[in-house]
């Protein structure tokens, strides 16, 4: 790792236990075991670094996606009106996994939601990854499904909202429990099993 892969890493690590604000470069400096000075020759302030977490945690987010082949991204390879249910239940953990477990995603959150108290400009950022914004993404792919007829012809915003409030429940149920990731998969695959059954259209 270089240095300044080791400032950035640092940083995020203190910015997921104390927020944004409270952290001070003499402190990402002293977390890496250099001073201050020395950091400026990588970043030329806090929100330069901040601004290289956020790039960090979008080309991860992106990687991820592309890697499970989701519909929307450049090498959709799942078609959302044909697969199974198992298909929909694996794509569930492997997110749920990635937002609870990885070393940026699961930091980015917290810092995220330490800071949404202290800084609208953050508590916008993480409405949209976290919450309204994840509705919508969450709408417009039910939006599809009706269309298609492959779930009930209802309100598509609802139904967003009755399968995404438990997942985001269960990343703050098991956010302080990381190595309880296996309880979490299986609430999270009931939840997910539940909603299919409640919400497939007549024939699927």
């Amino acid at each position: 790792m270089t240095t300044k892969q080791k400032i950035l890493s640092e940083a995020l690590t203190l910015f997921s236990e104390k927020g944004y604000s409270a952290v001070y470069v003499g402190d990402i400096a002293d977390a890496v075991g250099i001073k201050a000075p020395s950091l400026y020759k990588h970043y030329k302030s806090k929100q330069a670094i901040f601004d290289s977490c956020v790039e960090v945690f979008s080309e991860r987010m992106e990687q991820v996606r592309n890697k499970l082949r989701l519909p929307y991204t450049s090498n959709a390879d799942i078609n959302y009106q044909t697969a199974s249910m198992e298909t929909i239940i694996e794509i569930a953990i492997n997110l749920f996994v990635f937002y609870l477990q990885d070393d940026v995603a699961a930091k980015f959150r917290k810092m995220l939601m330490i800071e949404r108290y202290h800084n609208p400009e953050l508590n916008e950022l993480f409405e949209n990854l976290f919450m309204d914004g994840a509705v919508r993404h969450e709408e417009k792919i039910f939006s599809d499904l009706i269309d298609a007829k492959i779930i009930k012809k209802e309100n598509p915003h609802i139904i967003a909202l009755r399968f995404y409030t438990p997942i985001f429940y269960l990343l703050q149920k098991y956010d302080m429990h990381p190595d309880m990731v296996e309880e979490a998969k299986q609430e999270l695959i009931l939840m997910v099993r539940e909603f299919c059954n409640t919400y497939a259209a007549e024939g699927h």
